[in-house]
């Protein structure tokens, strides 16, 4: 019974089939997303921020007087874009021991951006979490002082 309907319509069929699979888009595992290109995707969040308030997987951004920058983070490192900088000011990352981000001795304090020195604007930039410390941090902060 196949046979004969393959011989009846295989042709056919086949051409459908060939049609069909050279209409439909190729399938990616993973679809990459610029930052640069797509401005409008990142959540605005507040600086200071609790680390474990953060939707996984999300682009945010981070508006200050000295500089505008978007990130990622991955539980352990900062990847971003600074949009809009002040190169007058440097721009700092603290990882913060505690969720308030009040000063605390066990908080670590990375520059993005000295004054007057590379990532400027429209650059890429990444903070890689220190290999030495054996505790996790609860809040993130950006700033422009020391």
């Amino acid at each position: 019974m196949q046979i004969a309907l393959f011989r009846r319509f295989g042709g056919s069929f086949a051409l459908l089939i060939f049609a069909a699979l050279s209409l439909a888009p190729p399938a990616t595992a993973i679809e990459t997303v610029a930052l640069k290109k797509y401005p409008h995707l990142a959540l605005p969040v507040p600086n200071p921020m609790v680390v474990a308030k953060l939707p996984y997987g999300k682009t945010y951004q981070v508006t200050h007087p000295q500089f505008v920058l978007q990130f990622f983070f991955n539980g352990k490192n900062v990847m971003g874009f600074i949009f809009k900088r002040n190169t007058n000011y440097p721009i700092y990352l603290r990882w913060c021991f505690f969720k308030s981000c009040e000063p605390s001795p066990y908080d670590y304090k990375s520059a993005i951006a000295e004054s007057y020195s590379p990532p400027f604007d429209q650059n890429f930039f990444e903070v890689t979490f220190p290999p030495q410390i054996q505790y996790n941090f609860q809040g993130l902060e950006f700033s422009a002082w020391n």
